[in-house]
């Protein structure tokens, strides 16, 4: 009976959803305080706030919660399950976490890139979607 939460999966998605919707605020709420704000006119000004970095960061952060709950599945279900079909959901899933890790603005600012000059987060994201979208050609032509 202890597993009867995690086999009803309306539940177990609304978990995971709620889970992942409040660390996306929490983080967006108080990761800005990690980024060096542009203040127009010098160190004075008052800063810029960006929406679009502040909802890509709510979203990419959802994204990165979500993808760890559905890892954590996949890795459980391949240890129960170990075939080509698991190995490619759990490697495809991997690939997703990642892109989420690269295409949050607080993983660049963390690893020191700031500003316009975003390094390798320019195409890491894409990279890895890259990988996810092969993992699923291979595994449908299969």
């Amino acid at each position: 009976m202890s597993d009867a939460p995690n086999r009803d999966p309306l539940r177990r998605t609304a978990v995971v959803v709620v889970v992942s919707l409040a660390v996306a605020a929490l983080v967006t709420w108080f990761g800005p305080d990690l980024f060096v704000p542009h203040k127009p006119g010098g160190p004075g000004g008052p800063p810029i706030p960006d929406l679009f970095v502040q909802l890509k960061l709510f979203v990419s952060t959802y994204n990165l919660v979500a993808l760890g709950f559905l890892a954590a599945t996949y890795a459980m279900l391949y240890r129960e399950l170990p075939n080509r079909f698991t190995l490619s959901l759990l490697l495809f899933t991997a690939a997703l976490l990642l892109y989420a890790l690269t295409s949050n603005p607080l993983a660049s600012i963390l690893l020191g890139f700031r500003g316009s000059g975003l390094g390798p987060f320019t195409f890491l994201p894409d990279l890895f979607a890259a990988v996810a979208v092969t993992f699923l050609t291979y595994q449908s032509s299969a």
